[in-house]
């Protein structure tokens, strides 16, 4: 792992801190775990940051590398998912309406990076072996799929791990939406929405001064 990463993991787990810390406050508060579910959300939008750690180290092993870029790419959705735990808001009011906001807005946040940062060590490794051009199809191609990947954990209630524990189920309703878009146009217009507001700010992030000199490098 190279050493300009430690600031950004611990930025991050700083982050992870924070909302946990204000899960608990509104537990102590409220008397209701509410919010609980959060947790685990969090901890599953860390798997894809995990598994990109291990991409620089397994570059040497072809196989290997493929194969934690699968297991990244299958949990990444759940980075973006935690973006849509805001429609939980105002459900539960046993607390303040800007306190529940200002918690949200911390799992999505941390949720979001978790997810760009692992994609940038993914989009690197990528560009560093195929090029540039190569780097940024595989780039937004992960952020579309990702979209997908969150429509059908928060819609159709899969979760990542059931694309090898029940695959059938997951193929059957990913068919469904491909033979009949009409009917399922929610999908196609929130992936595309969703698709479309990751890669800008994912763009956006890459075009700040440090990423520009990164990207010349």
């Amino acid at each position: 792992m190279r050493k300009e990463m430690l600031p950004v993991l611990f930025a991050l787990l700083l982050a992870s801190l924070l909302g946990t810390a204000l899960v608990a406050a509104r537990w102590i508060y409220s008397g209701s775990p509410a919010y609980l579910f959060l947790l685990w959300n969090l901890f599953l939008a860390w798997l894809p940051l995990l598994a990109a750690l291990l991409a620089p180290v397994l570059r040497r092993f072809p196989p290997l590398l493929v194969g934690a870029g699968a297991i990244w790419l299958l949990f990444l959705p759940n980075a973006p998912y935690l973006l849509t735990d805001l429609m939980h808001l105002g459900r539960w009011g046993a607390v303040p309406f800007w306190y529940d906001l200002l918690l949200l807005l911390v799992f999505a946040l941390t949720g979001l990076l978790l997810g760009f940062v692992s994609l940038d060590i993914m989009h690197t490794q990528v560009s560093e072996i195929l090029g540039r051009v190569a780097g940024w199809f595989f780039a937004i191609t992960a952020l579309t799929l990702s979209s997908l990947g969150v429509y059908i954990g928060r819609f159709l209630r899969w979760n990542s791990w059931d694309a090898l524990l029940q695959p059938s189920g997951v193929v059957a309703d990913l068919l469904a939406l491909l033979r009949q878009p009409w009917a399922h146009r929610q999908a196609y217009v929130f992936s595309i929405g969703l698709a479309a507001v990751l890669v800008c700010a994912y763009i956006v992030l890459n075009l700040t001064p440090r990423g520009r000199q990164e990207a010349i490098n």
